[in-house]
């Protein structure tokens, strides 16, 4: 589709070094009641034993996710005021007659945090508005669930012209659209068993999709609510650079168009195996200690 090759001539004329942004861990944390008075070194072991078995037992539960990129909410001092080309490997850039640079804007702006991202289009035909980052493959490093989630403002009463955001990657699903034809959200646009809800105005709403290759099922949600459950994923083998495009995809004369992107991240989720492996290595220590006191 011709967004999807606008993406991907953004990637291959950017040229800029992107590295990747963040790898701290991003999960619940599991309590662990020592005792008050100190007994033996095999009592607070087994203390410690109790608590790494409850982040193994929990782990399917919990789906301890990692940090693959975080925009922090297009904060500073990351993030200044102004056009976002060129900010943390973003790449922003308009394109037709009244298309405008995609820029990192404050209140009273929609803003969630002080900032956040404007998308803006006039009223021509071919007027486009992206903001574009590529992103190291977390399915060549081998994770096998990968989590997309960001906020949109969308100006009401009803949207006028077509918000994209995209995998630059091809396979099923890796696009979705806010349809103005439909006044809906798309999470994986029309690939094979997606879902729609209808689009939320005048306030933030975060849209998050799942891409689980254990299963090769895609899960999204909008609003809170569960759009696609399980839908199939085929022909998807790297995951490599993500957008998001406003675009003036009507006829000249039905409308300018804006829309506030906000908080985008992507999150990892390690297999129950890479918990159990860590657990492991836990106890290990835990055995090396002992064994030196």
């Amino acid at each position: 589709m011709r967004q999807r090759m606008i993406f991907r001539k953004v990637l291959r004329e950017a040229k800029r070094p992107v590295a990747l942004f963040g790898t701290s861990i991003y999960t619940e944390s599991v309590s662990c009641a020592m005792p008050r008075k100190e007994g033996s070194t095999m009592k607070v072991h087994r203390w410690i034993l109790a608590a790494v078995a409850a982040v193994v037992l929990g782990a399917g539960a919990v789906h301890a996710q990692l940090v693959w990129y975080d925009s922090n909410g297009f904060e500073s001092p990351t993030f200044s005021l102004g056009v976002l080309d060129g900010q943390d490997g973003w790449v922003g850039i308009p394109s037709g007659t009244s298309g405008d640079w995609s820029r990192v804007v404050k209140a009273p702006e929609p803003v969630l945090g002080q900032q956040a991202v404007r998308l803006e289009v006039g009223d021509s035909q071919g007027d486009q508005s992206l903001m574009f980052r590529a992103i190291p493959d977390p399915l060549a490093a081998g994770w096998k669930v990968v989590i997309v989630t960001f906020d949109i403002y969308r100006a009401g009463p009803r949207q006028v012209q077509n918000l994209w955001w995209y995998w630059i990657d091809n396979g099923d699903p890796t696009y979705g659209i806010q349809w103005d034809l439909s006044q809906q959200t798309h999470p994986f646009g029309w690939a094979p068993g997606a879902s729609s809800t209808p689009t939320v105005f005048d306030q933030y709403v975060t849209l998050k999709m799942v891409w689980d290759f254990n299963q090769m099922k895609a899960y999204s949600w909008y609003n809170g609510v569960l759009v696609d459950n399980g839908i199939p994923i085929t022909g998807i083998t790297t995951l490599t650079g993500w957008g998001i495009l406003l675009s003036h995809d009507a006829a000249s004369g039905t409308g300018a168009d804006v829309v506030w992107i906000d908080n985008f991240a992507i999150h990892v989720v390690p297999e129950p195996a890479s918990v159990v492996a860590l657990a492991g290595g836990v106890l290990a220590l835990l055995g090396i200690k002992r064994r030196r006191t």
